[in-house]
């Protein structure tokens, strides 16, 4: 399983969420790249209150910083039984309305 990344064609730096210039050397040559989605879980706290309303029902949630290989940190929503610190893989679900969301699960050895 892979996740898609924005990429700069002249200079390599990956960018999340995609922009129209590269953060790095203001390039407008980008494009999509594959990544594994491989990282550790900084950090992560429990969210009791939402003004969302599609999440209302999901409280509480446990949120994270996800740090990945290619250098990019990503705010994701961590699966249940993960530490901090733990290696993590990234992955993209569909939310209620259709817009993208992040999710970090064990990364599976020897996978």
């Amino acid at each position: 399983m892979s996740i898609t990344l924005q990429a700069c064609a002249q200079c390599g730096a990956r960018q999340y969420p995609p922009r129209d210039l590269c953060r790095v050397c203001l390039a407008d040559a980008l494009g999509s790249v594959e990544e594994t989605g491989e990282g550790r879980l900084i950090v992560s706290a429990i969210v009791h209150r939402s003004l969302e309303p599609d999440f209302a029902g999901d409280l509480p949630l446990r949120i994270g910083t996800v740090h990945l290989a290619c250098g990019l940190r990503i705010i994701a929503f961590v699966d249940a039984g993960l530490a901090d610190g733990a290696p993590v893989r990234l992955r993209q679900e569909a939310g209620r309305d259709g817009a993208a969301l992040w999710y970090a699960g064990a990364l599976e050895t020897g996978a």
